[in-house]
């Protein structure tokens, strides 16, 4: 990842998501966890299955992206957490531009370009989520005074 071939943007890009990954795994809760290791494997699965695809679809990415969509839809929906929200719906952008590419007269590289700034969009989320985790005082730990969380959620 980190040669001559990248460019700058793609480099600091490089190292903030995997800042915003290594905080997630570090200090956020179970779901923060459970999110960054979705995005871990995407970003480390990415390159590893580009090379699979059936004209203008990379269906190996596509099904990464399809599986980070449905872990950060499901954590929304178990959790009480605004950042899980805004990411599946960011994550729910990029699978549309599969679409869009696949039955649209769209660009490869125009499709790509705002797919780096989707990826980069859900990075800065997840910054916004490791303070949410720590800070929103509906995102702590029930106390063994009471549960506080409904049933079958995620803390």
């Amino acid at each position: 990842m980190f040669d001559a071939s990248y460019t700058l943007a793609q480099h600091i890009i490089g190292l903030v998501s995997f800042a915003a990954i290594g905080l997630l795994l570090v200090f956020g809760r179970p779901a923060e966890r459970i999110a960054g290791t979705a995005f871990l494997i995407d970003m480390v699965g990415t390159p590893l299955v580009d090379h699979l695809h059936i004209g203008e679809l990379r269906y190996g990415v596509a099904i990464l992206s399809i599986g980070v969509f449905a872990t950060l839809f499901v954590l929304s929906l178990r959790t009480d957490r605004w950042w899980l929200i805004a990411a599946t719906g960011v994550q729910l952008l990029s699978m549309g531009l599969w679409v869009a590419t696949v039955f649209g007269d769209l660009q490869v590289w125009g499709a790509v370009t705002v797919r780096i700034v989707i990826w980069t969009q859900l990075m800065l989320l997840a910054f916004f989520g490791i303070w949410e985790a720590r800070s929103a005082p509906y995102a702590r730990p029930s106390t063994s005074a009471g549960s506080r969380v409904r049933s079958g959620a995620i803390t």
